[in-house]
């Protein structure tokens, strides 16, 4: 079988092209070529082309043509693509497959949160054009913009409904968000994997007072709060290290943070890492911090931790919560909420015994859910149930 991969942008380092990256390694053991297709950057890459791709939607009406691939999969296709290719494989007779990574579609802001500053209730309507809800562009100023935005957004959901034959999404949150804003029916829910860290078994937790945080240095991970609720946990166990591996734009404000809270001697930016001296980070680790702010849908950081043993304490949140069982492999505290961030993290590490309990309780799940063989099984059925019509 071959698979035609859809998305955006290869050259960036995050979540997609990671996912990109590892899918072409585990699904040949499944039965499946892949190809995976991003348009180069060049001057092409206009406002109009982000709104319908017409010149790419002839380069996949070419790729097409000479891959003869049974099934298109695309991926993130708002930024720079547009769902404009997916029109060359409806045109060939080519069943359309689509994972939803974020809340996009759903939310022209992305982060699903209220200018209240509370998740969202309800979703994608009129209302979002002019509101001021939280994003990566907040103020009167970007208005117009996000208001564009907000008409790029519903133009494209009616092509996605028109041209995608089955939608995935890694979690149950977002599948129910997708069926009641888009109107589809039954999402597939296939969650993310990780990788069997290297080495095979992994090893007891030798430094539970190290913290980790892996990911984009972006205001919507909540690094900030993080920060702020270090002090506390500090007071608490002066021992206690805390590890930020990752690059962003953020990075900047918030090594000033750390110098600002005096907390700098007991952080240390690591900065971005490839994946053999993440994972080594993750093996020094006692626990995994994800202080996310928007709304997650299935954190890849949380299912590479569970692969290490490590718990994870996290914000409760989109998909989270049907990662992180509460108590049991890891702990999960309200968003944004600093009080309670430093209150659960004093909590847990005043017990090494129950991190090293909760670690092992992680790894459980990991293997019986997040592994790369059930995910490239799953997946193959997927294709299977489009190409037959069953899907």
């Amino acid at each position: 079988m071959k698979v035609l991969h859809l998305t955006d942008d290869m050259a960036l380092v995050g979540g997609v092209q990671r996912y990109l990256t590892m899918l072409q390694t585990i699904l040949p053991a499944h039965g499946v070529e892949c190809r995976v297709w991003a348009p180069p950057p060049g001057p092409m890459d206009g406002l109009a082309s982000r709104w319908y791709g017409r010149r790419y939607r002839n380069n996949v009406r070419a790729l097409i043509r000479d891959q003869r691939p049974d099934v298109v999969h695309a991926h993130n296709l708002w930024m720079r693509l547009s769902p404009a290719p997916l029109q060359a494989a409806g045109e060939a007779g080519i069943p359309v497959v689509m994972t939803v990574h974020d809340y996009n579609w759903v939310c022209p802001r992305k982060w699903m949160i209220t200018e209240e500053d509370r998740p969202c209730e309800t979703g994608f309507g009129r209302r979002c054009a002019l509101s001021r809800c939280r994003g990566s562009h907040e103020g009167l100023t970007w208005l117009p913009y996000n208001a564009l935005r907000w008409l790029k957004t519903a133009w494209h959901r009616r092509m996605l409904i028109r041209w995608v034959d089955r939608f995935i999404s890694p979690s149950e949150h977002l599948a129910q968000w997708m069926e009641r804003s888009l109107g589809v029916s039954e999402v597939l829910h296939i969650p993310n994997f990780a990788p069997r860290p290297q080495g095979g078994s992994v090893d007891a937790v030798e430094h539970p007072n190290t913290l980790l945080f892996a990911g984009r240095l972006s205001r919507e991970k909540g690094v900030d709060v993080l920060l702020r609720a270090m002090p506390l946990v500090v007071s608490n166990h002066p021992e206690v290290r805390l590890v930020i591996a990752g690059d962003g734009p953020r990075r900047r404000n918030l090594e000033d943070l750390a110098a600002e809270l005096e907390i700098e001697s007991v952080v240390r930016f690591a900065g971005a890492l490839g994946p053999e001296a993440l994972g080594r980070l993750y093996g020094d680790a006692g626990l995994v911090v994800l202080p996310t702010l928007w709304m997650e849908n299935c954190p890849v950081s949380i299912l590479e931790a569970f692969a290490h043993g490590r718990a994870v304490a996290a914000s409760r949140i989109g998909g989270v919560p049907e990662l992180v069982d509460d108590g049991r492999t890891g702990l999960l505290f309200e968003r944004g909420d600093v009080r309670e961030i430093g209150a659960r993290l004093v909590e847990l590490l005043a017990d090494p015994d129950r991190i090293k309990a909760i670690g092992r309780n992680a790894e459980s799940s990991w293997a019986a859910r997040f592994t790369p063989e059930i995910h490239g099984r799953r997946l193959r059925e997927a294709y299977d149930s489009v190409i037959s019509g069953t899907g």
